[in-house]
């Protein structure tokens, strides 16, 4: 089996053809607290029909625009905007164009394997009573003006969380200027994704360093100690994705001191042989 990939590339050449006209997709990760992937529909294309979720399900628009169906409201979406959609809300999507459009997918939680992903309807209101939502779903675009600085050079603007209906995670826009950084080393109660959309992020995770080019996305799996930091000469610009969401009052970010000490170990083939049956040692 191969060692886990903490940085993973959207790559079209590895998407799949979905059935759907237009529509390819690729499945970048699946732990049990989101499942990523990344699509693009081509002009004139589209996902499924009218269906509904178990899960949360959002779409960030990273190129192109799209149109989405959410209960009965048609919005059309450009680039640069997150599409929210609560468990139980019927909606569908498609690409009336001009070109190409690609867009990052997160079902969150991510569903039980061999479940059922798409539940399909006539209707909103063909929804069983069980799986209906009283939450809304929305489009939320980009503000440059909402760009507060969390630290110095870092600055982040909410697109989903808690407080909007997003009760699985929390995706937070983010940017980073040239020699500037997030935390220092630290390690997370939840997973935390990192979707880089523009520069170069430097990414050490435990004792690897990365390079994240835009269009990768990066896995963080709970406990696993990291920090970021843009070594490039322009701002770096990516999604951190937190899931589950954090819980109320807890730190997001706890310190640690992390260095290897030298005591490795190689497993079962280095480890001392066994004494025989009745001999001493």
């Amino acid at each position: 089996m191969a060692r886990m990939t903490f940085v993973r590339p959207l790559d079209i050449d590895q998407a799949f053809d979905t059935g759907f006209k237009g529509y390819r997709a690729q499945f970048l990760s699946h732990l049990e607290s989101a499942l990523m992937i990344a699509s693009t529909i081509e002009e004139g294309g589209c996902g499924p029909g009218l269906h509904y979720h178990r899960s949360d399900q959002l779409y960030y628009l990273m190129r192109g625009s799209m149109n989405v169906r959410l209960g009965d409201e048609i919005h059309q979406v450009r680039a640069g905007s997150l599409v929210f959609i609560p468990a139980g809300l019927a909606h569908c999507n498609w690409n009336e164009g001009p070109g190409s459009e690609t867009h990052f997918e997160m079902i969150i939680p991510a569903p039980a394997p061999m479940s059922q992903i798409a539940i399909m309807v006539d209707s909103p209101t063909d929804v069983p009573d069980e799986d209906r939502t009283d939450r809304a779903g929305y489009v939320r675009t980009l503000d440059p003006a909402a760009l507060p600085e969390a630290l110095p050079g870092f600055r982040m603007q909410p697109l989903a969380d808690p407080e909007s209906g997003s009760h699985g995670a929390v995706v937070n826009y983010l940017e980073v200027d040239p020699g500037r950084a997030g935390p220092g080393t630290h390690v997370h109660e939840f997973d935390q994704y990192y979707l880089v959309l523009e520069g170069r992020l430097t990414i050490e995770v435990a004792l690897e360093r990365h390079i994240a080019e835009p269009g990768t996305l990066v896995i963080l799996p709970a406990g696993v100690p990291h920090r970021q930091y843009n070594e490039g000469d322009v701002a770096e610009k990516h999604l951190g994705i937190l899931a589950p969401a954090p819980e109320p009052g807890r730190p997001w970010d706890r310190g640690v001191d992390f260095a290897a000490n030298g005591d490795d170990h190689g497993g079962a083939t280095n480890a001392p042989a066994a004494a025989p049956s009745g001999a001493t040692r």
